[in-house]
């Protein structure tokens, strides 16, 4: 991997395949061993049913190096990430969803009205990666989600008005980019040398950054308690938990104590995670339809029922009723998972009972390889084909449990799945209903990862061509 001679996902499937056979194996992390499992039970066991044991994730950055990485709840340990995800699961119900859901919508609608524009000729300067071939208007999708993520999380998690797409060098969106530029070198220095990194003065996101997000958050939290404003944003929930927290006298006070870095700390996660994950997942959706036509009509038929039978209105109950655009995402989700591994950290002594069983002490490592799981032939026949006939209503039971963990499974899973998946639902419906996905000379097809980072990315950029569609045909 650190020679570029292997992706990540590619350097996954390469020690899997190495240990065919073995239900785990270890591999050495610079100078930490590190267990890998490859059996689905044993993955089910660790995760859900001797989860006592595994709680925690394998931390790199400690809170006291780093405050705002360091308090995010992907973070927290033991207790205090019992509590945190006890505070924030209220923010991810399918009601809160129902209540976000015009906010991500209009970000939608706001897409669609800047791709017509471009359609007709009217391209801004200065904007995203947008340009002509032949009829078709050729977008680099990674660009143009990446914005559209972008304006998503600003308005339902921080409750701001943003348009990466008209304004492309905002202040958000530069920032968030720059939050998100994960450097390699500074991730693998921190899991190796912590304290050379901190005697360095080498931050894992720049002080800048932290300060913009950290001034923003806190002035937006100050403005709405003192003016009395209430939106239904994640700031508006977790500063709602904190109050109701702080008042309940049943509650221990050690339970009660939150400070605002705690608050801004989960804000600050929330993009960073929903920034450039969500956006990457939206393109392999929108590349996989567009090099399937087969696959984009039948979506598009679904999409139009939909749409006809709303008014043209979209509302959260429909879109959760479409089972063949679950059936695609989820099928790109297996192919392309958001993340290419999950780790858990050992909290207490346990026995992995195994063939051969294996005595792990607090402070092993175990890495549970998602991407390998979901590329195995054992588990998913046919594994390089897109198939989203997979999870029908009558092939999805077969599917073997614990081979499908795009967001991580038990108690740790992803809490922030849900919104993902209506965010990536509300894009390709507008998209789809307004536009077919064409194949253009620049479209990458075998796509090529690349061979560096941990995000999923691939050579040459996700280039696609768009045809504008007969709106009066699609609402017969």
């Amino acid at each position: 991997m650190m020679s570029g001679k292997l992706s990540y996902p590619e350097f996954l499937t390469w020690v899997y395949n190495e240990l065919k056979g073995h239900q785990y194996g270890g591999v050495f992390c610079f100078n930490r061993p590190i267990i890998f499992l490859r059996d689905p039970d044993l993955i089910k066991t660790i995760t859900v049913k001797d989860f006592e044991y595994f709680t925690d994730h394998l931390t790199i950055i400690k809170e006291e190096e780093d405050v705002l990485w360091g308090k995010g709840i992907f973070n927290l340990q033991g207790q205090r990430w019992k509590d945190m995800r006890s505070i924030l699961s209220p923010a991810f119900t399918s009601t809160k969803m129902k209540t976000m859901f015009h906010l991500v919508s209009q970000c939608g609608k706001q897409l669609i009205d800047f791709l017509d524009n471009c359609c007709n000729n009217h391209i801004p300067e200065k904007t995203c990666k947008v340009e002509k071939e032949g009829g078709l208007l050729v977008v680099e999708l990674k660009d143009l989600l990446t914005r559209y993520s972008n304006d998503v999380i600003a308005t339902s998690a921080f409750g701001i008005g943003v348009d990466s797409l008209k304004k492309p060098s905002n202040e958000f969106y530069l920032m968030g980019k720059e939050a998100t530029n994960f450097r390699l070198y500074v991730w693998m220095g921190y899991s190796v040398f912590p304290k050379l990194m901190q005697m360095l003065n080498i931050d894992l996101i720049p002080k800048k950054v932290k300060n913009f997000f950290r001034a923003l958050i806190k002035n937006t939290m100050v403005t709405r308690e003192r003016d009395g404003i209430e939106r239904p944003d994640l700031i508006q929930m977790l500063m709602q938990t904190y109050k109701s927290r702080i008042q309940d006298d049943k509650m221990p006070l050690s339970k009660r104590k939150m400070d605002d870095d705690d608050l801004i700390a989960q804000a600050f996660l929330f993009f960073v995670a929903g920034f450039e994950s969500t956006a990457t997942a939206m393109c392999f959706s929108c590349h996989q339809i567009g090099v399937y036509p087969e696959i984009e009509s039948k979506l598009q038929q679904e999409i139009d029922k939909v749409m006809r039978e709303s008014g043209g209105n979209i509302t959260y109950e429909a879109i959760n009723s479409m089972k063949y655009l679950d059936m695609v995402i989820s099928e790109t989700l297996r192919l392309f998972p958001p993340t290419g591994a999950m780790d858990r950290v050992c909290i207490k002594p346990y026995t992995l009972q195994a063939d051969p069983p294996l005595d792990m002490k607090p402070g092993d490592g175990l890495w549970i390889p998602i991407y390998a799981v979901h590329q195995d032939p054992e588990n998913f026949p046919d594994p390089e084909k897109f198939d989203p006939e997979r999870f029908n209503d009558e092939n999805k039971h077969n599917i073997k449990p614990s081979t499908y963990i795009p967001f991580g499974i038990g108690p740790r899973i992803c809490i922030g799945s849900r919104f993902a998946l209506m965010e990536t639902k509300i894009l390709l419906v507008y998209l789809l209903h307004h536009f077919n996905l064409k194949v253009v000379s620049k479209t990458p097809n075998p796509v090529k990862i690349k061979k560096h980072g941990f995000i999923m990315v691939i050579e040459g950029g996700f280039w696609m061509g768009l045809e504008k569609r007969n709106q009066s045909r699609n609402m017969l």
